[in-house]
């Protein structure tokens, strides 16, 4: 796998260095636009500069102390959330289940019984297909474990004496068909065979 090009080139020296991930996105959000105000290069220009220009106030300093960023950006949001729930205590029409508890449950504890399932998510109005990439969105944000795809195991034991006397064991997993959990997650059957190679079999058989 070859390097990214900003551990080669960097961007601050080099106006337009981005990582292939962002690149992409813009490209793929130029092609799929149907507003005829892009449809010049010069309006593409323009808008791949502003991305460019954003990506780059994005980046940290090198020997920025990160972990304190992510705290601080964990830190904030939770305590105005803390305070909320006192101001709302009382209210039984309100959500108390926030600050930190919240944080909790969504980050650490990632519990499939969460005690407020529900989470509002505005989107831009202007949005083609809005309520088609709302249900993306949600197929995305869904928890999926190997139960959740998974229709049956069988196991197959067998001894054997060739070379030597062991016991040779057989394990078939039988996932569910596709078209049974395609619409609550967006996970594909060949993302599946992936994780099991790469994930779960190496963690099983360790």
């Amino acid at each position: 796998c070859p390097d990214p090009i900003p551990s080669k080139n960097s961007p601050e020296y080099k106006f337009g260095i981005v990582n292939e991930q962002l690149d992409g996105l813009i490209q793929n959000y130029l092609k799929n636009r149907n507003d005829s105000n892009y449809s010049e290069n010069t309006e593409k220009d323009k808008f791949i500069e502003v991305m460019n220009a954003k990506y780059l106030t994005s980046l940290a300093a090198p020997g920025e102390p990160v972990g304190l960023l992510a705290a601080q950006s964990i830190g904030e949001p939770s305590t105005q959330m803390t305070l909320n729930t006192f101001h709302f205590a009382g209210r039984g029409d309100m959500n108390v289940t926030l600050g930190i508890p919240r944080l909790r449950e969504i980050l650490m504890t990632a519990s499939a019984n969460v005690k407020t399932p529900n989470m509002d998510i505005p989107f831009l109005p202007n949005i083609p297909d809005l309520n088609k990439t709302a249900e993306k969105l949600r197929q995305k944000m869904n928890r999926v474990t190997v139960s959740d795809v998974l229709e049956k195991i069988d196991v197959h034991c067998q001894i054997v004496t060739d070379p030597e006397r062991q016991l040779k064991t057989t394990m078939l997993f039988t996932f569910l068909p596709y078209s049974q959990y395609k619409m609550l997650y967006a996970v594909k059957p060949p993302v599946i065979i992936k994780h099991m190679q790469n994930k779960f079999f190496s963690e099983m058989f360790a």
